[in-house]
């Protein structure tokens, strides 16, 4: 799979969790931690390992302006992050949310360095 393809698969999974995370709140209904919780957020953690491998490995040969090494590394932290909290609608909002599109903003910004 390419980096770009594996920068897609990584933003749709987070804005899955955005989904489900909100959903949970509205209906605050707890998810089984077996069937549900513990396979998005397994998941999300073999795509974040993935995609975080191959942008380190782009990022030497061929350095960017605008996006770096240490930006990788959170942004697969933050999607880790929000894959395994997804489930759990008690987990504050903000943070949440903010972990999110934190880590989609490195996917997008890298995805549009893919494209030139």
């Amino acid at each position: 799979m390419s980096l770009g393809d594996q920068t897609v698969k990584l933003q749709e999974l987070i804005q899955q969790a955005k989904a489900i995370f909100e959903a949970g709140r509205q209906t605050k209904e707890p998810a089984d931690f077996f069937k549900t919780v513990k396979p998005f957020a397994d998941e999300v953690d073999a795509a974040a390992d993935a995609w975080e491998q191959a942008a380190l490995s782009y990022l030497k040969e061929h350095p960017q302006k605008y996006v770096h090494a240490a930006q990788i590394i959170q942004a697969a932290d933050n999607a880790r992050r929000v894959g395994a909290h997804a489930h759990f609608f008690d987990t504050g909002k903000a943070k949440f949310i903010q972990s999110a599109d934190s880590a989609l903003y490195v996917l997008e910004s890298l995805y549009h360095n893919l494209e030139k």
